[in-house]
């Protein structure tokens, strides 16, 4: 008996992978198709419509993510716990970024803010202080990851660490006397840092690439059977 159900999984399982793959290779195929067809063509259109409805799928799945986030804090705040603190935080917080929101789209401001949008100064002030605040604890964690590197083992590698952060970090200092450790700070940035990002970049777009091409050849891990 317990064979039997077994094997009667696996079949409904090997069914199941085979519409899902199905489904997705079509879906691909079409979309990418339509993608270098003209706009005004049927697949172009067809391809219009599943990018709209990707984009509708999305909005539902963020609203349902954030709904989730704002149920679980409101949770914790009846029940004394560790961190209901923070619960509450944030529940005031998605509460006065809808309240700007509508009352941008409302037009409701007046006074000085009349027919301004407060919601994007606000995120800009919001953002600009939160990077300054990481940006100077950047300085610590690069100190404190000198040191262990260097405690734990002195290599040419570590050496050229600990360089280049004493370089970029005195760079960075309003010196006058210091111009030239800012000439090399500056090339630092745009020559090595910039071909380290590139090639991080390179990578993301190659592993994107692939992840696509297996999931278009039905390769991908999710279609096989568990």
């Amino acid at each position: 008996m317990q064979a039997d159900r077994k094997t009667r999984r696996r079949r409904r399982l090997k069914l199941g992978n085979a519409v899902n793959a199905t489904l997705v290779l079509a879906l691909g195929f079409t979309t990418m198709v339509g993608l270098i067809s003209p706009a005004d063509s049927t697949v172009g259109v067809t391809a219009d419509i599943f990018l709209q409805l990707a984009g509708v799928l999305a909005a539902v799945a963020v609203l349902v993510g954030v709904s989730n986030l704002l149920f679980v804090h409101l949770g914790r705040l009846p029940r004394v716990r560790k961190g209901g603190f923070y619960s509450l935080v944030v529940i005031l917080s998605a509460a006065a970024v809808t309240a700007v929101h509508v009352l941008d789209r409302t037009d409701a401001w007046g006074g000085d803010l009349e027919g301004e949008k407060v919601g994007p100064r606000l995120f800009g002030v919001i953002q600009v202080t939160l990077e300054s605040a990481l940006a100077g604890l950047v300085f610590f964690f690069l100190v404190y990851a000198a040191y262990r590197l260097m405690r734990h083992r002195v290599t040419w590698a570590n050496l050229v660490f600990l360089a280049a952060v004493l370089i970029v970090l005195v760079g960075w200092l309003p010196l006058k006397d210091w111009e030239g450790a800012g000439d090399v700070r500056d090339w630092l940035m745009e020559i090595p840092v910039t071909a380290g990002s590139r090639g991080l970049l390179i990578g993301i777009g190659l592993g994107t690439v692939t992840v696509g091409v297996r999931v278009l050849l039905g390769r991908e891990r999710a279609y096989r059977e568990p």
